[in-house]
C-alpha cells in the first residue's frame, strides 16, 4: 500500500511540474500609449494586396482592442484567415501590428512578438467597433474596389 501511495504521489508531482501554469497576459502594454491607428480591411481575406482603410486619430484610439489584445492568450486557430490588420502608432512611429479575424468561428486578434504568433479572443465590442469603422473606410486611388 505504501508503494502505491508513493507512486501516486510521485506521478502527481510529475504531472503538476510538467504543466505550464503560466498564463500569458498583457503581452503588448504599449498599445495603451498609442495616439492613433490605421485599420486595414482586406478585400479578400488572407490577401493583403487590395484593401480599404480607415484612420483613427485620438489619444488611445481603440481601447477595447487594446484590452482584448492584452487579455489571456488562447490557442491558435489555424483555420482562421486574417481579414485585416490594425497599425497602432505612438510617439516613436509604429507601436504594434494587430491582425484580426471576425468570423463567428474565429473571433480572434493576433500579433507577433519575438518571432512567435499569439492569439487572443475578440470580444463582441471589438467586433462591433471594427464593423462600425469599416463603414468609414477610405478607398485608396488605384485600389481595386
Amino acid at each position: 500500500m505504501k508503494i502505491v501511495s508513493l507512486f501516486v504521489c510521485c506521478c502527481s508531482l510529475f504531472v503538476i511540474g510538467c504543466t505550464n501554469k503560466t498564463v500569458k497576459i498583457k503581452m503588448l502594454p504599449t498599445l495603451s500609449e498609442s495616439d492613433s491607428a490605421v485599420v486595414m480591411y482586406y478585400h479578400t481575406p488572407g490577401d493583403p494586396r487590395f484593401f480599404n482603410m480607415t484612420k483613427v486619430v485620438v489619444k488611445n484610439p481603440l481601447p477595447v482592442v487594446a484590452t482584448d489584445v492584452n487579455g489571456k492568450v488562447v490557442e491558435a486557430k489555424d483555420s482562421c484567415v486574417t481579414q485585416g490588420k490594425i497599425y497602432f502608432y505612438g510617439k516613436a512611429g509604429a507601436v504594434e501590428t494587430i491582425y484580426f479575424s471576425r468570423n463567428k468561428e474565429c473571433m480572434t486578434l493576433s500579433f507577433i512578438k519575438t518571432g512567435e504568433k499569439y492569439f487572443t479572443a475578440m470580444s463582441d465590442d471589438t467586433k462591433k467597433l471594427l464593423e462600425r469603422l469599416e463603414k468609414d473606410v477610405t478607398v485608396l486611388p488605384g485600389r481595386k474596389e
